[in-house]
């Protein structure tokens, strides 16, 4: 009995040394099945989710907007894409639509904890800054982090994600 643990302990470790030898990639797992050896990969990317957020926010110049603003992501701590719809209500501007490249921000200004949404648009329109708040709404800032408007209904409201 004791001749069987030790070759099989010999075997284990012979495959083991073997293995870390290779060039295979992380988060592949080797199992044994029967005499042959599978190789199974577990790292498959995680799904993207998208995220849905409504509200009324300052937008270009002194204009307020209805906003509905979409973000694909696998999580809002990672970079992802947008699109947002923007229906001025205070000029009567016709409804507009962009899309583009969300960038997670973190640090900016003097709070390191400061977490904000950067959506860089694909058709050359400004860049839009958000601010994760903690009851996951959005509100608007300029570059350096500060909120462009005082008034506490100038936010989106986090809606849905699935």
């Amino acid at each position: 009995m004791k001749k069987i643990l030790l070759f099989t302990a010999a075997a284990l470790i012979a495959l083991t040394s073997c293995n870390s030898n290779s060039n295979e990639p992380q988060g592949v797992i080797v199992e044994s099945v029967t005499d042959s050896i599978t190789i199974v990969n577990d790292s498959l990317p995680p799904q993207a989710q998208t995220f849905i957020f409504r509200g009324t926010s300052p937008m270009n110049g002194n204009n307020v907007a209805d906003v509905m603003l979409a973000i694909s992501t696998v999580s809002l701590n990672d970079d992802g894409t947008f699109s947002i719809t923007t229906d001025y209500i205070d000029e009567g501007i016709a409804t507009q639509n962009d899309n583009g490249e969300a960038v997670i921000l973190t640090g900016m200004g003097n709070d390191s904890t400061l977490t904000v949404i950067e959506l860089v648009s694909a058709n050359n329109n400004p860049s839009m800054n958000f601010m994760m708040q903690p009851d996951s709404s959005l509100v608007k800032v300029n570059k350096n982090g500060k909120p462009v408007s005082n008034n506490p209904a100038h936010k989106l409201e986090l809606k849905k994600n699935n």
